[in-house]
C-alpha cells in the first residue's frame, strides 16, 4: 500500500522506523519467553527487555514527530489516510512490546512454564509466535502482498487455537497457580499475533479497511 500512496520518498524514514520497531519486537519476545520458560535469569531478562522496550517507545515518539512535521509542511496536500495508517501501525507495534512485558511479568511473579506436562505444547506456540514476528517483519519490509495473504489466515487459525486453550485453563481443575498463568500466556500471544495481523493488513488493504482483512477487498484485487 505504501508504494501506491506515499508521495515520493518523503516518508520513507517513517517506514524504516516501523520496520525497526518490529525488529525490536523480536528481542522483547525472545527475552520475555526466555524468562518465563526459565531459560534466562528473570531480572537480567527484565533489564534487557526494558532497554528494548524503551527503544520501541522512543521510535514511536520519533514517528509521531516526523508525521507532525510532514503534516505541517505539506498542509492541505498531506495524505491524511496514510498519516493515520502510520500512526495506527506504530501503536500496534508498540502494543506488541507491552504484551511481551506482560509475559515477563509472569516470570517476575514466579511463574515458570517449563515444568508442566504441557511444556511441549507451550514451547511449540512460543516458537510459532517468534517465527511469526520474523516472517511478518520480512513481509512488511518487502511489502510482499502474496506472503501477507498466506500469513493472515494462519494467524486467525492460531487465534482460535489460543482461545481454546484459554477456555481450557479457565475451566481447568488445575491449581490456580498453574492454570491462571497458562491462560494469561495464551491470551498474550493471541494479542501479539493479532497486532501483527493488523500490521500486515496495511500491506494489502485500503485505509478504511485497515485491521479488517478480507482478501476480496484487498488493493491488489482492484476492489475499494
Amino acid at each position: 500500500m505504501f508504494s501506491i500512496f506515499r508521495d515520493s520518498d518523503q516518508l520513507e524514514a517513517v517506514e524504516q522506523q516501523l520496520v525497526q520497531m518490529l525488529f525490536h519486537c523480536q528481542d522483547t519476545f525472545r527475552l520475555a519467553t526466555a524468562a518465563v520458560f526459565g531459560e534466562m535469569d528473570v531480572m537480567e531478562a527484565g533489564k534487557q527487555l526494558e532497554a528494548a522496550d524503551q527503544e520501541l517507545n522512543k521510535t514511536e515518539r520519533a514517528i509521531r514527530r516526523e508525521l507532525l512535521v510532514h503534516g505541517t509542511v505539506r498542509g492541505a496536500e498531506v495524505d491524511q489516510g496514510l498519516m493515520l495508517t502510520y500512526m495506527s501501525l506504530a501503536k500496534d507495534i508498540e502494543r506488541i512490546g507491552d504484551y511481551c512485558k506482560n509475559i515477563w511479568n509472569l516470570a517476575q511473579m514466579g511463574v515458570n512454564l517449563s515444568g508442566g506436562v504441557d511444556r511441549e505444547e507451550l514451547t511449540k506456540h512460543c516458537d510459532r509466535v517468534a517465527g511469526l514476528i520474523k516472517t511478518a517483519l520480512d513481509a512488511f519490509a518487502e511489502q510482499d502482498a502474496e506472503k501477507v495473504h498466506k500469513l493472515i489466515p494462519g494467524i486467525r487459525n492460531d487465534s482460535q487455537h489460543y482461545d481454546a486453550h484459554v477456555v481450557e485453563f479457565v475451566n481447568s481443575d488445575l491449581p490456580g497457580r498453574e492454570a491462571a498463568p497458562r491462560a494469561l500466556f495464551y491470551r498474550y500471544i493471541k494479542r501479539i499475533s493479532a497486532h501483527l495481523s493488523n500490521v500486515l493488513s496495511s500491506v494489502v488493504m485500503p485505509v478504511d479497511r485497515l485491521d479488517f482483512y478480507k482478501k476480496s477487498k484487498a488493493i491488489e484485487s482492484g476492489s475499494d
